[in-house]
């Protein structure tokens, strides 16, 4: 049987693919030797974009190019109304999430590869591909179409070297070079020109040296080389590849010092590309990315937002409730981006800063969760973003505006008091304080808290109105035996801080007709004992723990390596240290890029120990 390029290019990468990322022998946890980290879907598209010289906005790439339908064929056609169905989208492309460990992506011992994953590279390779034919950046010879042939094939093929230069973040290796030229003159002798070269950018994209972020075998090496060390850099701070000033600095050996690195490093954040990542990783931090999958209950909330709280006949579909809650989905997740952007980039750029400001954001869709507490900020600019979701089964697509405004001190504090934050952890009714503890213990102060008790679900007070008693009576009560009380004496009062937010994230001062009562007390691990009354006391101490800021370094630490690093690991202690001592988010990221553990292989390559 005779198999077209297009199988042999699949069959090839997807068995390179599977060969590099394969698991990791018994002795990879002592030896830290293991696969190199592979690109993750957020780090793939950027990175994708960056080659092309596209902008990271589907809405501006062009059409794709008429080759694409050869090269890049629509999914399997449906016999019902979408029959013949649509063309992907120009970008982003739509890949499967990440397992993920402890909430990141990116991080070794949450990667694994399927068959399915190898097949959405292909596609989304084969899909790119034709897009080199359409970029302002792949040849580098001007009127590529209009040269004569013999020009126009020598011209691609010293582009697609260049390009495949670019997607390996490093000079290619004779090999390389050998088997990428042979390809191409595999493709030009079987295809037109155009789809030939689709096809060589498309099989780039497929290769392992442009999947792994680090090459195989580094980790035996005492120090990652210039250009290694750009590729980490540019991946922790940009979400994406190197850009062409680092480019040179590692061809110019200026990465081999400290003083370099910081250089680099210093000048990556201040790039506009380094305000989504820096908000990337706080989405995953905090889990906010979840808040576009909240279900309030309309009997609950719909009076909130001028609905009747029960349909009238129980036939009747409810369009308007998913109507309202979409945009108020999307709003809650870009206030929280907004919040974290100005805190960290136009503000203080301080811990204490994320953890305890009331400076915010707000649509008219959240307007009625802050209620009158929050007031116009004049000084600063309003915010329009496109936003998607479904409402009657149709998708829709509106612009969303979000206006500055400023948050009442009494009852906002920094990031864990957004609406996102506390309606994540929350249920459809009434307020979580159980998930919202575990996830102040876990996420903020990295204490590992284990597996609940099977069955206790059935024990939790039910998710109804109409309840007697408050909220936090009747968690009290539920938790109270003997079996649950060694871990809910410490979740329950880091839930209860935040008893004032309701399901959606709206202060209020009564439950069920009564006072609400947050205060409490937390003792945690290194004798620090944390008293307050509400939430934004709880802030407010939760932003002066030693604990907490040793808790927020390790997460960025193991986040920049791409391993569960132990949290005894020599030369941790250093940047947290310096952290401890000035709480500037951008210099704890300048002290990890400097730092030995960044810019030696280490557990950044491999499994590091469990922390």
């Amino acid at each position: 049987m005779k198999l077209d390029p297009r199988t042999i290019l699949l069959l090839f990468c997807a068995a390179g693919f599977a060969q590099s990322a394969g698991a990791a022998p018994p002795e990879a946890a002592e030896t830290h030797q293991t696969a190199p980290l592979a690109l993750t879907p957020t780090e793939y598209n950027n990175t994708v974009a960056d080659l092309l010289g596209f902008p990271r906005d589907g809405e501006r790439w062009p059409k794709r190019a008429p080759v694409a339908d050869r090269i890049s064929p629509r999914r399997t056609a449906s016999k019902g109304v979408f029959s013949p169905p649509p063309p992907p989208d120009p970008w982003p492309w739509p890949f499967p999430a990440e397992p993920g460990a402890d909430g990141f992506e990116g991080i070794a011992q949450g990667q694994s590869p399927s068959s399915y994953q190898v097949e959405e590279l292909h596609l989304a390779g084969m899909h790119f591909g034709s897009y080199a034919l359409l970029s302002p950046t792949f040849f580098n010879c001007p009127g590529w179409s209009d040269l004569p042939a013999a020009e126009r094939e020598a011209c691609a093929a010293t582009s697609i070297l260049r390009f495949a230069e670019r997607a390996y973040r490093r000079p290619l290796r004779d090999g390389e070079r050998t088997r990428i030229e042979a390809f191409w003159q595999a493709q030009l002798a079987a295809e037109p020109i155009d789809e030939a070269v689709a096809l060589a950018v498309a099989g780039i994209l497929q290769a392992p040296a442009f999947h792994f972020k680090l090459a195989p075998g580094a980790h035996n090496a005492d120090e990652l080389d210039p250009w290694q060390l750009a590729t980490r850099l540019s991946y922790f701070l940009w979400d994406s590849m190197p850009d062409e000033e680092l480019f040179r600095a590692a061809g110019a050996g200026e990465l081999e010092t400290a003083e370099g690195v910081e250089r680099q490093a210093r000048r990556l954040l201040d790039d506009p590309k380094a305000r989504p990542a820096v908000v990337h990783f706080h989405h995953q931090w905090l889990g906010t990315e979840q808040v576009l999958l909240i279900a309030p209950a309309r009997r609950a909330f719909g009076p909130r937002f001028g609905l009747r709280p029960h349909l009238r006949t129980a036939r009747d579909d409810d369009t308007k409730w998913p109507a309202i809650l979409g945009p108020i989905r999307h709003s809650m997740k870009l206030e929280t981006e907004l919040f974290v952007e100005e805190a960290i980039f136009d503000r203080e750029g301080t811990f204490t800063e994320l953890m305890t400001g009331n400076h915010g954001y707000m649509s008219r869709n959240t307007a009625p969760i802050y209620g009158a507490a929050a007031t116009p900020d004049e000084g600063r600019a309003a915010v329009t973003r496109q936003i998607e979701y479904v409402t009657a089964s149709v998708g829709r697509k509106k612009p969303l505006r979000l206006d500055p405004v400023v948050l009442d001190p009494v009852q906002r504090a920094g990031v864990l008091t957004l609406p996102s934050v506390l309606a994540i952890g929350a249920y459809a009714v009434q307020p979580g304080p159980i998930p919202r503890g575990v996830r102040i213990l876990e996420r903020i102060a990295c204490m590992e808290m284990g597996d609940p008790i099977e069955g206790v679900e059935s024990a939790l007070p039910p998710d109804a109105l109409g309840v007697e008693s408050t909220n936090r009576e009747r968690t009290a009560a539920a938790t109270k035996p003997g079996e649950c009380n060694s871990c809910h004496r410490r979740i329950n009062p880091a839930g209860f801080a935040f008893e004032h937010y309701d399901a959606m994230g709206a202060w209020r001062a009564e439950d069920n007709g009564q006072p609400v009562d947050a205060s409490g007390s937390l003792r945690l691990p290194g004798a620090e004992e944390l008293n307050f009354t509400d939430g934004v006391e709880f802030a407010h101490e939760l932003a002066a723990s030693r604990r907490v800021r040793d808790c927020y370094a390790l997460h960025w630490t193991r986040y920049a390596l791409g391993s569960r690093l132990d949290r005894n690991a020599s030369g941790l202690e250093a940047i947290r240290e310096r952290f401890r001592e000035n709480d500037s988010v951008r210099e704890l990221l300048v002290n990890i890029a400097t730092s030995d553990l960044f810019r030696t292989p280490g557990p950044g390559l491999g499994l590091g120990a469990d922390g």
